[in-house]
């Protein structure tokens, strides 16, 4: 295929040196140079076009694999996950506190949004936390640092 436009191209510019005594017949091989200028262009530009498709068409290729390996991972997460819930995880026995029992750790904060707040527990750890969640239901900001305990 790319010998035709060379040939016709070759026939057309030799042609040329025996136009001479004829205007008419220079001018069209003129028109004639120009329309083979521009099916050159088209065929080189069409060769470009088709080179990049090819490559797209791998891209997409290697595209919709790269797909395929991350929905298998997903079921497959999935899957596991699912196992992993189905798993019965032993109870807690909670031992009941007894009622005797004082709560020996109070703690205190004060919060710009939830204002002041505080809790008791029978460790501070306990105190603490209860104050956190406390703060956290009022909109507060909570921070650990900023808690103040004492054993009562």
């Amino acid at each position: 295929m790319r010998s035709l436009p060379l040939l016709i191209s070759f026939i057309l510019f030799s042609t040329s040196a025996f136009a001479h005594d004829n205007y008419q017949t220079a001018e069209e091989i003129r028109t004639l140079k120009k329309e083979v200028v521009k099916l050159r262009k088209e065929v080189r530009s069409g060769h470009d076009r088709n080179h990049e498709t090819g490559d797209l068409k791998k891209e997409v290729v290697r595209l919709r694999k790269n797909v395929h390996q991350l929905q298998d991972l997903i079921l497959e997460l999935q899957a596991s996950i699912e196992a992993q819930s189905q798993i019965v995880q032993p109870e807690v026995v909670v031992q009941p506190i007894p009622v005797t029992e004082r709560p020996k750790w109070a703690c205190y904060m004060k919060d710009m949004r939830a204002g002041g707040m505080h809790s008791k527990g029978f460790s501070r750890v306990e105190a603490k936390g209860r104050l956190l969640e406390t703060c956290s239901q009022r909109g507060g900001v909570c921070f650990e640092n900023n808690i103040t305990c004492s054993d009562e």
